[in-house]
């Protein structure tokens, strides 16, 4: 009877643990995947499941190949470079990432959530996002040149096109002025000269016989 109400307490002891941990921990949860926009962009969600009000700060890391960790933003940081970051709602924030560039595609990034609870600061991460390539970065990526391809390619053949064009308009001006000035400096030549009526020469008399 001692031993069977050991046993039972033993397991009550365990559920109320259980339920304790459950009611104070909480999760981030991120998507699996985010497919690039055709304006090199994509959005990064970071939802958790603690207290909005216990939320001490929420950042976006982003992991190399190699594993390495690096801070991209964070809750309160203005400066993030090419990341805007604002709140959907109170248990989700919203990571946007602009002027996206193939190499990103190689790597991972993570949401991370610090909430303060008795005091103490619980961090935890949620599973890392990939990014997947839109149809502009997978042409680059197919190109065997490690360069990303431009976003508004300028061609140089346009400059020279444009300039050989400007050149023959200027060549056919310059033609047009000086036959006009040759024409003008005729009729001036022509109006201001004198008619002058040429003289028959006497005719000689014929010689008597």
């Amino acid at each position: 009877m001692t031993a069977c109400s050991s046993n039972i307490f033993i397991i009550f002891t365990i559920y109320l643990s259980f339920i304790f941990h459950r009611s104070h921990g909480f999760e981030v949860i991120q998507p699996q995947n985010r497919t690039v926009n055709p304006d090199g962009s994509a959005s990064i969600s970071c939802e958790h499941t603690a207290n909005a009000n216990s939320v001490e700060d929420v950042r976006l890391n982003v992991i190399s190949p190699t594993d390495k960790l690096r801070l991209l933003c964070q809750k309160g940081k203005k400066d993030c470079k090419n990341i805007t970051m604002h709140q959907e709602n109170p248990q989700t924030w919203l990571f946007i990432m602009l002027n996206i560039e193939p190499e990103a595609m190689t790597k991972k990034y993570e949401c991370e959530v610090t909430v303060r609870k008795d005091k103490l600061d619980h961090t935890k991460t949620g599973t890392p996002t990939k990014l997947l390539p839109g149809q502009k970065e997978a042409a680059c990526l197919l190109q065997p040149s490690p360069s990303p391809c431009p976003q508004f390619p300028q061609p140089p053949q346009l400059f020279w096109i444009v300039i050989g064009l400007l050149a023959l308009m200027f060549l056919y001006s310059c033609v047009i002025t000086s036959f006009y000035i040759r024409l003008r400096c005729s009729n001036r030549a022509a109006r201001n000269s004198t008619y002058v009526e040429m003289r028959k020469a006497p005719q000689p008399r014929n010689p008597p016989f």
